[in-house]
């Protein structure tokens, strides 16, 4: 950005705290809770609260989501607001489904407890990032099309450690299988494998969740894939080394190998018989090759991935009864709202 995106708000009437927290909400979600604001000013207020959320329902800057049990969610709907930070385009401030609306409050509450990261937060930022520092072509990137092709469609933050090692973020809201997060893992696949390092946090608030990531990741990225298993090694490529040198072997003695070398040789009589093994053979035995060149071949690269999950402390006021949004004379009346509900969220 060529300005101050914060103080933008400012100009408009925000104190600091608000145009900050506003910023946030802009970029990473679109809507918030009373405790995320709390959370982020450290305070809790009930006056200091109630003047924020008089001021933006002023500006028809936010509507209110009642969810009943006296539980609300903030939408950041004004397009001036999104303008001028930047986010013209951005999604956030159209009306969403239950679940789109969860998975960003749940990044919400990510981003306020790693504030002092260093987090990409654009389309822009995460292109540049992993083509530019990262040398990424385009192509491996994960996007989709929406008239032009849109990189990162999901939006979640992607996090850069001290040494540069993208920290990856995916937002789990509660569906019913594993489909979504598996979508995300063949989207991402091809840039996990260009960049051979990477950390990816799976996010969810209950543990079953948790569970059900773990064993969908296993599946895209099997420890297999770390012994050199392929199609012409099927058992890894320590297997196939280990039938080359019993091969020369009984073949050089006539004879006089172990029975577990039996055993080993009757296997790979089945599996290592195309003409690519014959040919790797002869070059075995020539000394043409060896284990060193056999293993830069087959050993594919190991990826040094760290793949943790973890269960958010919170409770979202979704999947409870929804009321209408109210309408413009509704948040006229409805803006002593603030002060005679606290707010239940926790």
């Amino acid at each position: 950005m060529d300005h101050d995106p914060v103080a933008s708000l400012e100009a408009i009437g925000y104190v600091e705290r608000e145009a900050s927290f506003l910023y946030l909400v802009a970029v990473h979600s679109g809507h918030f809770l009373r405790r995320q604001y709390h959370r982020f000013t450290r305070r809790e207020g009930g006056r200091m609260m109630a003047r924020f959320l008089k001021k933006a329902y002023r500006h028809r800057h936010i509507q209110v989501i009642e969810c009943g049990q006296r539980r609300h969610i903030y939408h950041l709907t004004a397009k001036p607001v999104y303008a001028a930070l930047g986010l013209s385009g951005s999604q956030h401030r159209r009306i969403k489904g239950d679940g789109y609306i969860k998975s960003r409050l749940m990044v919400l509450d990510f981003v306020l407890a790693n504030l002092s990261a260093n987090v990409l937060e654009s389309e822009a930022a995460k292109v540049d990032f992993f083509t530019t520092q990262c040398g990424v072509q385009m192509e491996l990137l994960p996007h989709s099309y929406a008239g032009r092709p849109l990189y990162f469609p999901d939006g979640f933050p992607i996090l850069v450690s001290n040494i540069g090692i993208p920290r990856f973020t995916f937002f789990d809201e509660g569906q019913v299988s594993a489909s979504r997060f598996e979508h995300f893992l063949e989207q991402y696949q091809p840039l996990f494998t260009a960049l051979g390092a990477f950390e990816l946090i799976h996010l969810a608030d209950t543990e079953s969740h948790s569970t059900r990531a773990k064993a969908a990741f296993q599946r895209f990225f099997p420890a297999d894939r770390l012994r050199g298993v392929t199609p012409l090694t099927p058992l890894g490529v320590d297997h196939f080394l280990n039938f080359l040198r019993v091969k020369q072997f009984f073949e050089a003695e006539g004879g006089g190998i172990l029975a577990s070398e039996l055993e080993v040789l009757r296997e790979g009589g089945f599996l290592y018989n195309s003409l690519e093994h014959q040919a790797l053979y002869a070059a075995w035995k020539t000394q043409a090759t060896n284990a060193a060149k056999i293993r830069e071949r087959f050993l594919q690269v190991p990826l040094r991935v760290t793949f943790t999950t973890m269960v958010l402390p919170y409770s979202y006021p979704i999947y409870t009864l929804r009321q209408e949004t109210p309408s413009r004379e509704e948040s006229e009346t409805h803006q002593q709202t603030p002060q005679e509900t606290p707010g239940m969220e926790v």
